[in-house]
Formats: C-alpha cells, sequence, structure tokens
C-alpha cells in the first residue's frame, strides 16, 4: 500500500481485534457522537490546558458528545512525561464525579494518562501502584481484566507515539527520576479516532519529535525476534511514509496530505510496536528523558540513534539491506544509516543534545541508572559505553 488509506482501517488480522477499531482519515472525528454513547452518558475528557492551543478542538468535541446527552469533566492538568501524581488526581476526579468511561484527546502523554486513569480506576479514586508495577510489568502477558476498570476512548492529535495502538502506558516517577511502562491489554482503547486535520496546526518542533518517534517504533520492531509476515511489512511502508513525508510536513504544515500520510505511519507503527516491542534506544530514551524531564520523548531517541545505528547496523545486516533495498537505495547497511542522519539533520533533531544541555550532574545520574547493568547483562560494559557516547 502505498498511499494512506481515506477510511476505517478494518484489519481481519488475528494478531488482534483491537485494529478494527481504528477509525482513520480527515473529518473522521464526527465518529465520536456515534461511538462514546455505547460507553455510558458521564465522560472524563482528559487533555492537555482547555484553554490552550487545542481549545477549538475540545470545544467540538463537548458539542458532538453533548448532541448524543453525554456529560463532559474535564481533567485538562496533563504535562509532558505525566507522573504519578497526575494519573493518582485523574482517577480521583473520574471517581468523584462517578463517569461511565475515560476519553484521550491528544498526544502521547495524554493518551498515557488517559490510558492509566481507565486501568486503574477505582471507585474509591484511589490507586494501588505496588499492585500495578507488579502485575502490569510484560508487554505480551495476558492478564484478566480488573472489574472496576472504565473503558478507554481515544482521539489522536499527533502522529508519533502510536499509543492509540498499543497495550503500553508510561508514567515519570518525579521523586525516583525515572519513567515505568505498564502494559495490559485493556490499555487498546475500545475505539480510537485518528482524524489528519486535528494535526495541522501541531508546531514543526513537535511534528518531528513525533514524527521520529513514529519511525522508531517501527524500525525497532522490524529488528526485533517477534515479527510476522504482517508486521514486516507494515514496518517497512511506516519507515518510507516517515522518511518521506516528515520534512515536507515540517515545511507545510497544513498539508492534510502529508499530515495524512504521517498519521497512517504512526498508526501502523504502533500496530507494529504493539506486536514487536522496541529495541535498546527506548529504554535508554527513557532513562535520559526520567531523569531530564523536559527533554520531549521522540528528542531523547534522537540523542541515542546515531550511535544506535553505528552499533546495530554490524548485527542486523540483512534488515538494514532490506529496508535501504525498499527504500530505493543501495542495498548496504551504510546507506540507510545514512539515511536516517540526513532525516535528523533536516528535521533539526541531529540538535537535539545541544538543545537539551545536560549538566554533569544529569549525566552522573544516568550513567549510575541502574537499568543499564540489567537491559543486557552480559554486554553491561557496552551499554555503559554506549549510553556514555550518546549523551557526551
Amino acid at each position: 500500500i502505498r498511499r494512506p488509506p481515506r477510511s476505517t482501517l478494518s484489519s481481519s488480522s488475528a494478531a488482534s481485534d483491537v485494529y478494527k477499531r481504528q477509525i482513520f482519515g480527515p473529518g473522521k472525528l464526527n465518529a465520536l457522537k456515534e461511538i462514546a454513547p455505547n460507553y455510558g452518558q458521564k465522560c472524563l475528557l482528559v487533555s492537555r490546558p482547555k484553554q490552550g492551543s487545542l481549545k477549538n478542538t475540545y470545544l467540538r468535541i463537548e458539542k458532538l458528545l453533548d448532541s448524543v446527552n453525554i456529560e463532559v469533566f474535564y481533567f485538562d492538568e496533563i504535562v509532558p512525561n505525566p507522573t504519578l501524581d497526575g494519573i493518582d488526581k485523574g482517577v480521583a476526579i473520574a471517581a468523584e464525579n462517578k463517569v461511565d468511561f475515560i476519553l484521550g484527546v491528544g498526544g502521547g502523554s495524554v493518551m498515557d494518562s488517559a490510558k492509566l486513569i481507565a486501568l486503574l480506576y477505582e471507585s474509591k479514586g484511589v490507586i494501588d501502584w505496588k499492585a500495578a508495577f507488579s502485575n502490569y510489568d510484560h508487554p505480551f502477558s495476558f492478564i484478566k481484566s480488573k472489574p472496576s476498570s472504565l473503558p478507554f476512548l481515544a482521539v489522536s492529535t499527533t502522529s508519533g507515539t502510536g499509543s492509540q495502538c498499543t497495550q503500553a502506558a508510561v508514567v515519570s516517577d518525579a521523586k525516583n527520576k525515572e519513567k515505568i511502562t505498564l502494559f495490559h491489554l485493556d490499555l487498546f482503547p475500545k475505539a480510537a479516532i485518528i482524524d489528519p486535520e486535528l494535526m495541522l496546526t501541531v508546531p514543526d518542533r513537535v511534528t518531528a519529535a513525533t514524527g521520529f518517534d513514529a519511525f522508531t517504533h517501527a524500525f525497532e520492531s522490524y529488528l526485533g525476534g517477534r515479527t510476522s509476515p504482517l508486521t514486516e511489512q507494515l514496518s517497512l511502508q511506516s519507515i518510507k511514509l516517515v522518511i518521506e513525508n516528515l520534512p515536507k510536513a515540517i515545511n507545510e504544515p497544513n498539508s492534510i496530505e502529508y499530515r495524512t500520510s504521517l498519521a497512517w505511519a504512526d498508526t501502523i507503527a504502533g500496530i507494529c510496536l504493539s506486536n514487536g516491542g522496541a529495541d535498546i534506544p527506548h529504554p535508554l530514551g527513557e532513562i535520559i528523558g526520567g531523569i531530564c524531564q523536559r527533554i520531549p520523548h521522540g528528542e531523547t531517541l534522537a540523542i541515542v540513534y546515531p550511535k544506535f545505528l553505528d552499533y546495530k547496523k554490524n548485527i542486523a545486516i540483512d534488515k538494514f539491506e532490506t529496508i535501504a533495498d525498499y527504500l530505493g537505495l543501495e542495498k548496504k547497511p551504510e546507506a540507510f544509516v545514512n539515511k536516517v542522519i540526513e532525516l535528523l539533520n533536516i528535521t533539526s533533531l541531529s540538535e537535539s543534545l545541544v538543545k537539551a544541555e545536560i549538566n554533569d550532574l544529569e549525566k552522573n545520574e544516568i550513567l549510575s541508572h541502574p537499568i543499564l547493568k540489567i537491559l543486557d547483562a552480559k554486554n553491561k560494559q557496552t551499554i555503559y559505553n554506549f549510553m556514555s557516547q550518546c549523551i557526551s
């Protein structure tokens, strides 16, 4: 498939029936008034500040829900790299208002917050984090649903995190300066709307960071050992779509064609990630982001990627060559590496480390993080050296 479809995604894949609930295409936000009533009459809308850059989108959604007699309560205090305290507050508000379902409207931080509020909801408004960390720590475990959890619906407004397509959600423990990923099948939304029209106003820097995040999901899941013929083809398609369309979307942000291409790349990359998982850039990026919470996730990945590509090109030679060939490049690992470095330069993501201004104290905290020792216990010195080079 060379061009992103303009209508509802309806895959017959046996990988997961979640993909039947991805409603994709320009103008598809209007489908919310048909979907939402299936989940109740009281909704907690999880978002960034209500009067912020998406205020017109929130107002439009309010009107859609009001037209089908759904009462909306807001939790609009989501910050980049959402925290445990934020999720606690969201659950408390949901419990206080006895809502029937959770609606996340935004990018990755909003989606992750809404997912966790829905999954960890308790009628008393108190989360048992110890149980959550213990029970939801593996991406491919099948753990029974928690009776108190609420349905989660998603409306995505960025193209990159893929959170509307995955069984994962990331939360920051601000006290311990770490990011924690929780996994459960109920973190898949009951329905997700991906409407590229909502992405036309996304700023350049956010477009770049989220678009590159989508690329990494497609690429890293392709490198892993849990691929299938379906995910391999989707990964290749997503990689190509991002490389071809991300610079264009930055240059022409109001182009619905380029925004649609990136939204589709993000969607199928999320499908790949949910099936195949990520490689070491993601845990390394989360270490950086956990300690330096000012750095957007996509930019932490950009910090890691040049060294990762140099490291991986000699390990996954065949896959690098396959991607290079798919992109119409010379069938050599170096050709693909150069293309990705070119993408980082064009999008200014190559400047992420300089912009991050990681100080010596933060570098020491990053390099002393315990995760570095257990990511690959047999090669922990290699991982340490790898991270040291990334942030130097």
